[in-house]
């Protein structure tokens, strides 16, 4: 124990020694005390005293221009650490930092960085279509951090065969759709209506008012008196004057019916139609809203 004090007073001789020699020297003393000004002294150690597991020990230092000294303190080997206390929280990106601090009689900590926990991203993928591109999203949950990805359409369409979907129907059209197998597109094509079918005339009802005109008007003739010798007619036939009545009741229906019944016939057809119009339209509007045709 008596070598380390005299070691010690040994070298404070020294670095007084030192100083003295500076001192001496009024020439060479105008540059270093300038720097001692500036805060860059010129120290060196005139004493230790090393450290044990119980006790700090330290260290002492004197600048050899202008004299000023200080002591840095050296912990001893034995801490008593404290928990890790957190400072700052690490994020997605940025390292944290925590500190501990020893109990000793000189109190001192020390800090540890925290990693950075890095991003946890979550994954939404939109598939992509044969024409169409997809796009993979990531989002962390952490910090809100998003990127996002293209994807690469996947070529042609592979479409099936056509079905109906809304069957054609007389003067109105319809609808026939198929599906790409790879994607699901669908591709509409429309159906031409049917051609409207032949409608037989309605039968015509025989009418017995002109056959009583044509009866009064034919007897209010006189009769023609008979031969005297005319065979007996059988008892089935009509007369004569019946059968002009009838051809002449014929005649008159048939001229009748063959202006009317054409009449009519171009009204329904008419009225089918503007109905066939109008439901086609409808239909083509619905299928335009259905797949955003223009």
């Amino acid at each position: 124990m008596t070598g380390k004090p005299q070691i010690a007073r040994i070298g404070q001789a020294a670095a007084l020694l030192a100083v003295l020699l500076c001192l001496s020297a009024p020439a060479a003393r105008a540059a270093p005390l300038d720097d001692c000004a500036a805060g860059r002294h010129q120290y060196a150690e005139v004493r230790r005293v090393a450290p044990t597991a119980m006790e700090d020990g330290e260290v002492d230092y004197i600048c050899g221009v202008c004299g000023k000294k200080y002591t840095d303190l050296l912990f001893a080997t034995d801490h008593i650490w404290g928990q890790w206390v957190t400072e700052r929280q690490p994020n997605c990106t940025q390292p944290g930092a925590s500190r501990r601090t020893c109990s000793r009689a000189q109190p001192h900590s020390e800090s540890a960085v925290i990693p950075a926990l890095g991003h946890d991203y979550t994954e939404t993928v939109i598939q992509p279509g044969c024409d169409k591109e997809g796009l993979r999203t990531f989002d962390c949950a952490r910090c809100g951090h998003q990127y996002t990805q293209r994807i690469d359409p996947l070529g042609q369409h592979s479409f099936g065969g056509w079905h109906v979907e809304i069957p054609a129907e007389e003067g109105v059209e319809g609808l026939e759709v198929r599906v790409c197998a790879v994607c699901g597109a669908e591709e509409p094509r429309i159906l031409a209506a049917l051609p409207p079918r032949a409608t037989e005339p309605p039968p015509t009802e025989l009418t017995t008012e002109p056959l009583t005109e044509l009866t009064t008007e034919l007897t209010t003739e006189p009769p023609a008196e008979p031969p005297a010798e005319t065979a007996a007619e059988p008892p089935d036939a009509l007369p004569v004057a019946d059968i002009v009545l009838v051809s002449a009741n014929v005649v008159s229906l048939g001229s009748f019916a063959f202006v009317l019944i054409p009449y009519f016939l171009c009204l329904a057809y008419a009225k089918r139609r503007r109905k066939a119009i109008k439901e086609r339209d409808a239909l083509r509007k619905e299928v335009d809203n259905l797949y955003g045709f223009k």
